[in-house]
């Protein structure tokens, strides 16, 4: 009886869990539908109420790290946040082993399915199109290099491993958090779906194996940035997106 009492008691924390990352997630989306309420009003207004309307959004998005972050600081014994040159060095290393994932990858989309680009980047790429405002652009660019590695860090690999699969071995919630990371990267074909998966584990094991948010957040933010500068640059020189 005992063990049938632990045993649900185990279900129901697990099901608990569950449930506040689904929220977490479901909190990470409202800097976006905050967005895409700005989105025409920004295309309308003045100037000085498109930044008020910016300045807010960042307000709003910061709330909401905060929030999710300070969660699992609480949670969890993760609480360092501190990087040095080495820490840096050692995310850059592990980004250049996503790099030769993403171009082995890229390399058999384009070769099997004549197309090197994954649905999910082209997506992105559409949002910084030249009918779009600077302000939609910026707010975009701040999506993509700084919201999806802190955000995405924490809800795909902090609170997981934190609440469902803490004394579990590491390659349950490895596995299960990329599945999950590479389902919601809008893969077009299995190919893609690999590659984003390979990523979610590189970047698992970035965290993992010293305990550390900020260490996969690092790596996160080197596969990112260089992206997001890129369709930044093509937006203000009138560059294809593609």
């Amino acid at each position: 009886m005992k063990k049938v009492v632990v045993f649900i008691k185990k279900v129901g924390l697990f099901i608990v869990g569950l449930l506040i990352i689904l929220g977490m997630l479901l909190l990470n989306d409202v800097p976006t539908l905050v967005l895409n309420f700005f989105e025409p009003i920004f295309n309308k207004k003045s100037n000085g109420v498109s930044i008020i309307l910016f300045l807010c959004w960042l307000v709003i998005l910061g709330t909401v790290i905060w929030f999710i972050w300070r969660f699992y600081q609480n949670k969890s014994q993760d609480t360092d946040i501190s990087l040095s040159k080495k820490d840096i060095w050692r995310a850059f290393k592990i980004f250049l082993i996503g790099r030769v994932i993403v171009l082995i990858g890229t390399g058999l989309m384009q070769l099997i399915y004549g197309d090197a680009q994954s649905a999910n980047d082209d997506a992105i790429a559409q949002l910084f199109g030249p009918n779009q405002t600077i302000y939609y652009v910026l707010i975009m660019t701040i999506i993509v290099a700084v919201k999806a590695p802190i955000l995405e860090e924490l809800i795909f690999r902090g609170l997981p491993t934190t609440l469902l699969f803490k004394n579990m071995p590491y390659w349950v919630p490895m596995i299960l958090t990329s599945l999950a990371f590479s389902a919601v990267h809008l893969s077009s074909n299995i190919i893609s779906f690999a590659m984003y998966a390979a990523l979610g584990a590189l970047m698992y094991w970035a965290y993992c194996s010293r305990g550390r948010i900020v260490d996969s957040m690092m790596v996160h933010f080197f596969n990112n940035i260089l992206g997001a500068l890129l369709l930044l640059l093509s937006y203000f020189f009138d560059l294809p997106v593609n």
